[in-house]
C-alpha cells in the first residue's frame, strides 16, 4: 500500500482530465479530490483545505485566474501552492498566471513525468516554506523570551522588594506569553502551609475576585497544584484542571467559573529549598511548552538568589542595629547609655545652634542611694534603678527627646527645643512620678520612699557658651537641691564668662 505524500485538489471542467490527472497522481501515492467548477473548488477548500491545487484556467462562471486571486485574498489559503493547468501557450496568459499568485504552469496536453516532476517541487518548495516560517515564528518567540528575560534580570537585580519584583515579573510573564493570571505562594515562618503573596497579576477586572478569594486560602504540602510543586520541587503543566476534585484543587470551582483551562506551576529554589511557587493560569486549553517552562525556571533562578539576598540583608541588618543599640544603651536600665548621652548631646547642639533654639538638660540623682544598696542589697538596688528609670522613659514621651544614664545612680534628660520652663515642668513631673512609686526606703533621712533631687539648665548655643557650659550649670543645680534639703528641682541660669565657643 502506497503512503500519502499530500492531498492534492484538481479543478478542472473536463472529465476527461480529472480522471487522467487523479490516475497519475493517486498512482504516485496522492490523496486526490476532484472539482468540476470554480465555485465548487472554493467551497471545498474552505472545509478542507489541500496541500496544492492543480487549476484550470478556463472554466466557465469563474475562471482560474478568479479562484487563484480569491484563495491569496484569504489569510487562511493563501500559502496553498496552485500549478496552473492551460492549452494556452501565450506568454501573457503565464506571465497572468503569476501575477495573481500562481506557483507554477503546465500547458496541455500535460505528460504524467512533467506533473508529477512539478507537484512534488512544489510540494518541497511549500514545505520548506512552512519549515522557514515556523523557524521564523520560534526565533522571534525566543527573541522575546530572551529579551524578557534580560529585562527582568536587569528589573530584579535592582530592587530590595521582593513583593514588587514578583509583580513586575509576573506581569511581564502574563504579558509576553499571552496568560491570563498569575500569582505565588511563599511558604509561612513554620514551613507547614503555603501562603498567597502580595505579588500578582490579572490579565482584566473579571479576575480580580478570583484573586480574592485565593489570598484567604492556603496550601498543604501535596495539596492542590501549588501544594504539589511544592513537595516535588519539579514543575508541573496541568491541562485537567476541571478534573481535580476540590479536595486536590481548592478554589477549583471559582477557576472553572472563569473557564480556566491551563496551569502551570513553577518552584523557585535556592540550594534545592523552596523559597516560593509561581503559579500561571490561562482559560484556553494549552499543551505543555518544555521552552515556557524552561523560560519561566531561569527567571525564577533570578528571583530565588534576590530572595535569598533580601533575606541575608535583612538579616545583618536586624544585627547591626541589635549591635548599634547594644553600643548606645545601658544593659542594666534598658535607656541611654552615657556614650549616646555624648553623642546626642552634642548633634543636637550643633542643630540648635544653627536655628538659634533652646536646648534643656535634665540631671537626677537618686537620694541616699547608697544608704538603699546598703540595706537592702545591690540586687535590690539595681531594680529601684531600673523602676525609676522606666519611670522616667514614660514621661519623657517626645522622640527628639533623651532619657540617659548619666552614671551610677545618676540620670540625664535631653529635651531640644525646650525652654527652662518647660524643662522645670518635665523635672517637677519626673520627681513626683518617682516618689509616687513608693518604693521603700527606710534609711532615707527625707522620707519613707524613694525620691530624686533634679537640676535644670536650659541655653540657647551660642559663640560665648558651649556644652559644657550648659552640663556645669545643671550639674550645679542639681548640687543645689542636694544641699537644700533633696526631693525637689533646682533651675540654674548663670552663664560663665569668657567661654569660648566648642561646636
Amino acid at each position: 500500500m502506497l503512503e500519502v505524500k499530500a492531498n492534492i485538489l484538481i479543478v478542472d471542467d473536463h472529465p476527461d482530465n480529472l480522471r487522467s490527472l487523479a490516475a497519475i497522481l493517486s498512482r504516485a501515492g496522492y490523496k486526490v479530490r476532484k472539482a468540476i467548477s470554480g465555485k465548487m473548488a472554493l467551497e471545498t477548500i474552505r472545509s478542507h483545505p489541500p496541500d496544492l491545487i492543480l487549476l484550470d484556467i478556463k472554466m466557465p462562471q469563474m475562471d482560474g485566474y478568479t479562484v487563484c486571486s480569491t484563495l491569496k485574498a484569504n489569510a487562511a489559503t493563501q500559502r496553498i501552492p496552485i500549478i496552473f493547468l492551460s492549452a494556452l501557450d501565450d506568454i501573457a496568459d503565464k506571465l497572468k498566471a503569476f501575477t495573481v499568485g500562481g506557483a507554477d504552469y503546465i500547458v496541455k496536453p500535460f505528460q504524467a513525468q512533467e506533473v508529477l516532476i512539478r507537484v512534488n517541487n512544489n510540494l518541497i518548495i511549500a514545505h520548506q516554506r512552512q519549515e522557514l516560517l515556523a523557524q521564523k515564528k520560534k526565533l522571534q518567540e525566543q527573541n522575546a523570551q530572551l529579551q524578557l528575560l534580560l529585562t527582568l534580570t536587569h528589573r530584579i537585580s535592582q530592587t530590595d522588594d521582593f513583593h514588587s519584583a514578583l509583580t513586575i515579573t509576573l506581569t511581564k510573564i502574563c504579558q509576553t506569553i499571552g496568560w491570563d493570571f498569575a500569582e505565588a505562594w511563599i511558604p509561612n515562618a513554620k514551613g507547614t502551609i503555603l501562603e498567597c503573596s502580595r505579588g500578582w497579576y490579572s490579565r482584566a477586572p473579571t479576575f480580580d475576585l478570583f484573586r480574592y478569594h485565593r489570598i484567604t486560602t492556603t496550601f498543604a504540602p501535596n495539596i492542590g497544584l501549588p501544594g504539589r510543586v511544592w513537595l516535588s520541587k519539579k514543575p508541573e503543566w496541568s491541562t485537567e484542571i476541571s478534573a481535580e476534585s476540590a479536595g486536590c484543587y481548592l478554589c477549583v470551582e471559582k477557576a472553572l467559573n472563569l473557564d480556566m483551562n491551563t496551569s502551570v506551576g513553577v518552584p523557585i529554589l535556592f540550594r534545592d529549598r523552596v523559597l516560593a511557587i509561581l503559579v500561571f493560569f490561562k482559560q484556553a486549553r494549552s499543551e505543555p511548552e518544555p521552552g515556557l517552562i524552561e523560560l519561566i525556571q531561569l527567571i525564577a533562578a533570578q528571583l530565588g538568589t534576590l530572595m535569598q539576598r533580601i533575606k541575608v540583608e535583612t538579616a545583618l541588618f536586624e544585627a547591626n542595629q541589635k549591635l548599634k543599640q547594644l553600643v548606645t544603651i545601658d544593659g542594666l536600665t534598658g535607656i541611654a547609655n552615657r556614650r549616646k548621652f555624648d553623642q546626642y548631646i552634642h548633634r543636637e547642639w550643633k542643630r540648635l545652634f544653627r536655628e538659634q533654639l533652646p536646648l534643656s538638660l535634665i540631671l537626677g540623682d537618686i537620694d541616699f542611694f547608697k544608704l538603699y544598696n546598703d540595706t537592702y542589697g545591690h540586687q535590690a538596688g539595681d531594680d529601684c534603678l531600673r523602676k525609676v528609670a522606666t519611670k522616667i522613659r514614660l514621661i519623657v514621651k517626645r522622640p527628639a527627646d533623651l532619657v540617659a544614664r548619666y552614671g551610677g545612680e545618676e540620670l540625664a534628660v535631653i529635651l531640644p527645643n525646650t525652654d527652662a520652663q518647660g524643662a522645670i515642668h518635665v523635672a517637677e513631673t519626673i520627681r513626683q512620678s518617682v516618689e509616687n512609686l513608693k518604693i521603700i526606703h527606710a534609711s532615707s533621712d527625707i522620707s519613707h520612699y524613694v525620691t530624686l533631687s533634679l537640676g535644670v539648665s536650659s541655653l540657647i548655643p551660642n559663640p560665648l557658651v558651649n556644652i559644657e557650659t550648659l552640663i556645669n550649670q545643671t550639674d550645679k543645680a542639681l548640687y543645689r537641691a542636694k544641699a537644700g534639703g533633696r526631693n525637689q528641682t533646682v533651675a540654674e541660669y548663670s552663664i560663665p564668662a569668657n567661654l569660648s565657643c566648642q561646636i
